[in-house]
């Protein structure tokens, strides 16, 4: 099983902590407790995330950051002489993640004016010619967003060869993508029988045969009552919150919109404590995506659902360095470990 953090948002609150310095804590705790990696995101508000992973490489010894990386913003061929770059200072890989671009207003504000669907065909195309390059091929094409006349990468380090491209979505355009270009496919995971019948088996279908992520909180403890306390503590709550989820319900974005239809639909039952996966968070408003949350056994219990049908990579959102203890200890029961 790979496990994988997030790099902690730049945005500064009064009184903390610098930037840099969250980071350095952060990247210590992820590589003591064992972890994979740390997710890099991309946002034009945040720091740049080329810059933030080569300051990883050279705080850390073997965490590979997960860098999220949108083709409206870099190219291909930049995108792989960064990752070349990276490989020859920490002679090691960095992973992809590919992402189309959630956020229409940042899109809008670089003159990105494709359609949502247009963005997955780009973005395969991306996939595509960035392998190649990253496995020392020759990339010479004309094709309906790029062109290259027999461009090659130089330096290419043999490392290299070991970045996986993760594609993350759950649309029938995102899957298309995932299906041509991925190694890894993640998603924001619904109940697992939905999750098996809505995302899962058309994926398969397709032709899909790579490796499987879900991004998920988790949060667990001995007893559940007080896994659930410290759920609602973290993520109260309010009319804020209500309402943006009401507002995702009408989102562009697949994954946002069905986890937003789905919160809103459980809402009652928000108060079940016996069922470990919770939207409470995502119904804050403080997270993106679903949460797992109860006794160390509880959680296992549903994780072992996903792994058993191939999910090998679990990305945490919304989880405090000082959880990973907990979190390994139920991804352990699940493991059998």
């Amino acid at each position: 099983m790979h496990l994988y953090s997030v790099t902690p948002e730049s945005t500064q609150p009064a009184g903390a902590p610098t930037f840099r310095e969250r980071l350095d804590t952060s990247a210590a705790r992820c590589e003591s407790a064992g972890l994979t990696g740390i997710l890099v995101p991309h946002n034009m508000h945040e720091v740049d995330p080329w810059m933030v992973a080569s300051y990883l490489g050279s705080v850390t010894d073997r965490l590979i950051p997960l860098l999220a990386v949108q083709p409206a913003s870099t190219p291909p061929h930049t995108a792989a002489a960064c990752a070349a770059a990276y490989a020859a200072l920490y002679d090691r890989p960095l992973h992809i993640n590919l992402v189309a671009g959630a956020r229409e207003d940042e899109l809008r504000g670089i003159g990105d004016g494709l359609g949502h669907d247009e963005r997955y065909d780009r973005l395969r195309e991306y996939g595509t010619i960035l392998r190649s390059l990253l496995t020392g091929g020759t990339v010479d094409t004309d094709s309906t967003y790029y062109r290259y006349t027999r461009h090659r990468l130089v330096p290419c380090p043999e490392v290299l060869a070991q970045c996986r491209i993760f594609v993350a979505g759950s649309s029938p355009a995102s899957l298309a993508a995932a299906t041509g270009v991925a190694d890894v496919v993640v998603t924001h995971p619904t109940p697992f029988a939905e999750w098996h019948d809505d995302f899962l088996a058309p994926l398969l279908a397709a032709g899909y045969a790579g490796e499987l992520g879900i991004r998920i909180g988790i949060l667990c403890r001995p007893d559940r009552a007080e896994a659930w306390r410290v759920a609602r503590e973290q993520f109260p709550r309010s009319w804020i919150g209500r309402q943006e989820t009401l507002l995702k319900t009408r989102s562009a974005n697949s994954w946002s919109r069905e986890l937003a239809v789905l919160a809103v639909a459980r809402e009652a039952a928000s108060d079940d404590e016996s069922d470990p996966y919770w939207l409470g968070a995502f119904h804050s408003g403080l997270a993106s995506t679903p949460f797992l949350v109860g006794t160390y056994a509880d959680v296992a219990e549903r994780l072992a659902h996903y792994m058993a049908a191939g999910v090998g990579h679990i990305l945490l959102t919304g989880s405090r360095d000082d959880e990973f203890i907990h979190i390994q200890r139920g991804i352990r029961l699940a493991t059998g470990g």
